[in-house]
């Protein structure tokens, strides 16, 4: 399990350590404090690949064509403020002080740009892998959504994957999870099912209703099956959730937040995942706190230090987390 990581040169991040990760962990802060991309430096950790440099051009919308007519250009969103001598280091460290460092950099000559990944597993500092990929060969290495243990704020996997996920679920006898959490939005839900009649496709049904498919349910049914679908399903052992009250009602959110935090436990999976919401943080220090919750969590904040705009992660204890939001006392980077 993950414990601290250390990020130079990334995203919006001069230089940034974090320590103290646990189990499920929360990051909050203001807009551009750094969440999405302290999200993706957990990513290049966990799959330290030349896809997973594809993935994050996708998870940000940057079009391809881009690349095509400003190849020079490729890589600047990559580097802070575009410092593109510099090495990007991203530096994981785990509960067993195994070390994993991911380096990238930048060469140049006057004809062509690429870049080097260079992957480096414990303190002997031994090269496992390395990578140089010019700015065309991303077309190389495309990798689905579905395929990766991070589930973006605003991608959805089609409807068609989603009944795939639910198909390897029912196969590992884990599809019942699926229900347990459509029934905390709406407990009149008393089966789901998967149908191949023209495109792969999830069917809900309500008590004393009728079948319909899952797309007829709203984003946060659709949401909270993805989130449920990725982490009973993952390979990796760690999921990365952007922005995860998107789509689910205050009300729920608690509930929600039991079921994560079980299935983590059971399933042996570390989450991390970032949030705007009031509520939403609210609801994860009130399940974390009680008395029988046997998940180690914690929550993150990133902040810019006022003088040097320099992001910082302070980590909160869920009690301090708790008093700061009952007595108005700041929090999210505020």
């Amino acid at each position: 399990m993950l414990k601290e990581i250390e990020i130079q040169n990334f995203r919006c991040f001069e230089q940034i350590k974090i320590y103290g990760f646990e189990r499920v962990n929360l990051i909050g802060g203001k807009n551009n404090a750094g969440k999405t991309a302290l999200l993706e430096a957990l990513f290049l950790n966990f799959a330290p690949e030349a896809s997973s440099l594809g993935m994050l051009r996708e998870l940000r919308r940057e079009p391809d064509k881009a690349i095509e007519a400003m190849p020079d250009r490729a890589w600047d969103n990559l580097f802070y403020e575009v410092k593109k001598d510099r090495f990007i280091v991203i530096i994981g460290k785990d509960d067993n002080n195994n070390t994993d460092r991911v380096q990238i950099q930048l060469e140049t000559n006057s004809v062509r740009y690429k870049i080097i990944f260079e992957f480096i597993r414990n303190e002997d500092q031994s090269t496992w892998s390395s990578t140089k990929l010019h700015p065309g060969g991303l077309m190389n290495y495309r990798i689905s959504i579905d395929e990766v243990p991070i589930i973006p704020s605003f991608i959805r996997i089609s409807g068609k994957k989603l009944t795939e996920a639910y198909d390897n679920a029912r196969l590992d006898d884990k599809d019942s999870e699926v229900l347990k959490a459509f029934q905390i939005l709406d407990p009149t839900i008393e089966s789901v099912e998967s149908f191949s009649i023209g495109e792969p496709t999830l069917y809900l049904r309500r008590k004393g209703e009728k079948r319909l498919p899952l797309s007829l349910f709203g984003d946060a049914i659709n949401r909270v099956a993805e989130i449920i679908l990725k982490l009973v399903n993952s390979e990796h052992k760690i999921l990365l959730i952007d922005e995860i009250e998107n789509g689910i009602h205050y009300k729920n959110q608690r509930e929600f937040w039991r079921v994560l935090f079980r299935l983590a436990v059971e399933l042996d999976t570390q989450i991390f995942a970032t949030t705007h919401s009031l509520e939403m943080l609210q609801a994860f220090a009130d399940v974390g706190l009680k008395p029988d919750q046997e998940c180690s969590s914690a929550y993150f904040e990133l902040a810019k230090k006022p003088k040097t705009n320099q992001i910082i992660g302070i980590r909160r204890d869920l009690e301090t987390l708790s008093y700061a939001i009952e007595h108005q006392k700041g929090v999210r980077g505020e």
